[in-house]
């Protein structure tokens, strides 16, 4: 009996677990209305519920890497498309048109994927610890450490800011591992998976920035930045 009633508490907190998670997706949906950078987080919401997972292709690299691209361009595009909403003056985006900005940001999500891939290959991680990993990278580094800032200038308001980019970063990582789980076997653990994991985060999103921007810069690829981005949307 015991065991039994214990299978029914843990059946019910997982339920209850799983009301707050789509009551908070619901409000987050609601708010990215008006924030669209936030869309990563219902949208996170929504497959994590319906245990979504893309079908088997590839190696495990290839497959995480299409998976990052895939997520982190609908989290470049939900930025782009919050500034053009609002006709920002200056956006904060690599590059005020759409096409240029997905194109420069390649470079750098590109460092989200080898970071992740060599630390899950070596250890295990769940989905609360790769959101939480990636939303602490992404208060540090948005706009060059601004956004982190901003947050200390106008502390405890400046919490928010740091709350708005701790969701939009984690989420759309968490999303992008979520898609793939099960490419990913290692059941290694160690607390030293986080600082080694955040650093590669850190030093990675410079180099494959820098190597891409070079190519770029070669190919003459990007077009000089218009303003304002409302009468110049995507080139």
């Amino acid at each position: 009996m015991g065991k039994i009633h214990f299978l029914k508490e843990k059946v019910l907190t997982t339920q209850k677990w799983k009301i707050v998670l789509a009551l908070s997706g619901i409000l987050v949906l609601l708010g990215s209305l008006n924030l669209p950078a936030l869309f990563p987080y219902p949208l996170f919401t929504l497959a994590y519920l319906r245990r979504w997972r893309l079908p088997k292709f590839g190696t495990p690299a290839v497959q995480l890497l299409v998976s990052t691209l895939l997520c982190t361009m609908i989290l470049e595009f939900s930025a782009w498309l919050n500034e053009y909403v609002k006709n920002v003056p200056e956006p904060a985006l690599f590059h005020p048109q759409l096409f240029p900005d997905v194109l420069i940001a390649i470079g750098f999500y590109t460092a989200w994927w080898l970071a992740w891939w060599l630390a899950l290959r070596r250890y295990h991680f769940t989905t609360a610890e790769v959101f939480i990993t990636t939303g602490l990278y992404g208060v540090l580094m948005e706009q060059q450490g601004r956004i982190f800032l901003v947050g200390l200038q106008t502390f405890p308001v400046g919490l928010i800011w740091w709350l708005f980019v701790f969701v939009a970063y984690g989420s759309t990582m968490a999303l992008a591992f979520w898609l793939v789980r099960d490419r990913f076997t290692s059941t290694r653990d160690h607390w030293i998976k986080y600082p080694l994991t955040w650093g590669g985060l850190f030093v990675l999103s410079f180099v494959t920035s820098i190597a891409w921007g070079i190519v770029l810069t070669v190919l003459n690829m990007i077009p000089a930045k218009k303003l304002p981005i409302r009468y110049f949307p995507l080139w």
